[in-house]
């Protein structure tokens, strides 16, 4: 019996080659959990399956954090997808760019009937969202080139579970609109099926021929840890913990306050001892109507008095009386309204969610200015943007090689030149000096 590898969301065959795809074996091989008590015919993202749309739903309510996905997707795609050939001068290895335009037409027709622009924007989304990308490629009728790719949105796919006889998932469903019961039996779901991202491009034409299939999905994926189907994105932890849920609370309570809260600056009393001493015996003669135009005058008095920023500072005159309890009555007392909500209450608290939001996506707040309105930002000198900003374009490599796989894939299935690399250029940040406008391309 041969070996099974497991890679996250796939197991094939070590040994005895990949029997399972291509050999007729009755050997079973089970890799399916016996406590999975998963029971429909796909594989639920989330207890409700709907866990793309729930973490999306949060995250647009959170401006840390689309702006910083948003910073790593676009230092991610860099200066876009560019070719390349190694190239050795004065003993030195250097990285030639090759133009679209002089590689054959073959390239050229693939590039522009796929847009691959829009393509490799889309699929480092997905990557950078969820950690998984779902490239779907079309074959031509003699399977011998792939025709054309497009991604699928990770979020509406779903996986089938994997099949204990191959010890693979075989396929994956694609729907846009996904709760714990769909049928996939329906018109709105379609059935594509999975290839191993770790077979060779020679493998998959074999598999592809031998099984008729013209359309397939290869998964894409950052290294998982002990996922089975869905990477746990590991800067999804703010979400998990909490910390997204204080960022988004603290604007929604805010506004709630502002609509709900009185404004109110002044209480003002008014003795009834202060009527009877101004209006003498005539108070006790007035008619109800009478005194309450006289109470409504003073209050307007009052308000007008003490209100406006032309009366900042004034001073309210209020005579006090001595009564038979030989008491001192105040006619007229102001008496302010302490604010228990001063200003930039939760601020501490919304800056701090924030910047956990900034750490776990790994991107240095300064970039994005991240500070307290009104305080001190703290957000950085033009040099210490620029080394962050280094540092984080450093630690793609990892990321892009992956990303990638798409077009080597492509490459080695289409039979183009094999010497043609592919890369995302960086955005290499400089200072005025040594660079007028301020950047520079490196791979």
């Amino acid at each position: 019996m041969g070996k099974v590898i497991h890679h996250g969301d796939v197991a094939f065959g070590m040994g005895s080659g990949a029997a399972f795809a291509f050999s007729d074996t009755k050997e079973k091989h089970t890799v399916i959990n016996p406590n999975d008590k998963n029971t429909k015919p796909f594989v639920p993202w989330g207890a409700d399956n709907k866990y793309p749309d729930t973490f999306l739903g949060a995250l647009r309510l959170n401006g840390s954090g689309g702006a910083g996905l948003r910073f790593l997707k676009a230092t991610h795609y860099g200066q876009g997808f560019n070719f390349y050939k190694e190239a050795t001068e004065d003993g030195k290895s250097k990285k030639e760019v090759i133009a679209l335009k002089d590689l054959s037409n073959d390239i050229k027709e693939f590039w522009k009937r796929n847009r691959m622009s829009r393509f490799w924007n889309e699929h480092i989304a997905d990557l950078e969202t969820f950690s998984l990308a779902q490239p779907e490629f079309i074959l031509s009728k003699d399977f011998s080139k792939i025709y054309s790719t497009r991604r699928l949105q990770s979020s509406k796919c779903r996986y089938q579970p994997i099949n204990p006889a191959t010890g693979l998932i075989e396929n994956i469903y694609y729907s846009h609109q996904w709760d714990s019961n769909t049928d996939v039996t329906s018109e709105f779901v379609r059935t594509i099926p999975v290839i191993d991202s770790y077979w060779s491009a020679d493998q998959v034409k074999e598999y592809c021929k031998k099984k008729k299939i013209y359309k397939f999905v290869m998964p894409t994926f950052y290294p998982l840890m002990n996922e089975t189907y869905y990477p746990d994105t590991d800067w999804h932890a703010v979400f998990h913990n909490g910390w997204m849920d204080v960022a988004n609370s603290i604007p929604e309570f805010k506004k709630a306050l502002f609509n709900n809260q009185l404004n109110i600056k002044y209480v003002v009393h008014i003795s009834e001892e202060y009527f009877k001493r101004t209006y003498g015996g005539d108070w006790l003669e007035y008619t109800p109507e009478k005194r309450k135009e006289i109470r409504d005058q003073l209050t307007d008095a009052i308000d007008e008095h003490l209100s406006g920023n032309k009366n900042a500072g004034k001073s309210i005159q209020s005579v006090t009386y001595l009564d038979r309890d030989n008491n001192w009555i105040e006619g007229i007392k102001v008496e302010p309204i302490d604010n228990k909500l001063k200003d930039g209450a939760y601020l501490p608290e919304a800056s701090a969610a924030n910047s956990e939001i900034m750490f776990a996506l790994g991107v240095d707040p300064s970039l994005l200015g991240a500070g307290i309105p009104g305080g001190k930002m703290n957000t950085g000198s033009g040099s210490d943007k620029r080394e962050a900003f280094s540092i984080l374009t450093s630690l793609f490599k990892g990321k892009r090689e992956i990303s990638l796989y798409p077009w080597q894939f492509i490459r080695d299935y289409n039979g183009w030149d094999a010497d043609l690399e592919g890369a995302f250029g960086n955005i290499e940040l400089t200072t005025l000096d040594a660079n007028p406008t301020g950047t520079q391309t490196t791979f």
